[in-house]
């Protein structure tokens, strides 16, 4: 893999070179189909006399339709900007390379495994949390014969107090007004 670092700082110490070379040489083993990695450190001074050190880094992979990864991160001192900037571009490689896998493997009835035997556990409750709307009661009639669902949960328009309509098996409606001790 080949590996090119700008420096558009007041100089990068060797130690980061060194340090970015061995990690970006990690990713390449990590998905071998790395070929150049481009690492570009710049300064950034703000007004305050604060100084950030900004990272980008461009992976280019092997391959027709394989996209350029981008990241860019900053932090106090170069070494900070780059563990931030190689952490989400190895998360993107790992994205990246999860996506090719899982494409290229078919599903057949031979690699599909066998179905699990359900095990007797006790039923969870499916919780459901509804934004109620106040209402007529014909609107919410109007709103239950227009839906396949069996109940509308509202706000009375007068009362403000919650209402449900109920489809019945013999297809009449009846309102359960709720009553809290």
């Amino acid at each position: 893999m080949k590996v090119v670092l700008h420096d558009r700082t007041n100089g990068l110490g060797q130690e980061v070179r060194d340090t970015a070379q061995r990690k970006l040489d990690r990713l390449a083993r990590h998905f071998g189909k790395v070929l150049e990695a481009e690492v570009e450190f710049s300064e950034k001074r703000r007004s305050s006399d604060l100084t950030w050190f900004v990272c980008r880094v461009h992976l280019r992979l092997d391959g027709h339709r394989a996209p350029v990864l981008h990241a860019m991160e900053r932090g106090g001192d170069p070494q900070e900007a780059l563990d931030l900037a190689l952490d989400k571009i190895d998360r993107q490689l790992v994205t990246f390379k999860e996506k090719i896998t899982h494409r290229r493997q078919p599903v057949s009835p031979v690699r599909v495994p066998p179905a699990r035997p359900v095990r007797a556990r006790a039923q969870s409750l499916e919780r459901l949390r509804l934004k109620l709307r106040p209402m007529s009661e014909a609107e919410a009639v109007s709103e239950l014969q227009a839906d396949s669902q069996p109940v509308v949960v509202y706000l009375d328009e007068n009362s403000g107090e919650i209402q449900i309509m109920v489809r019945r098996a013999d297809g009449s409606l009846a309102v359960i007004e709720p009553v809290v001790p």
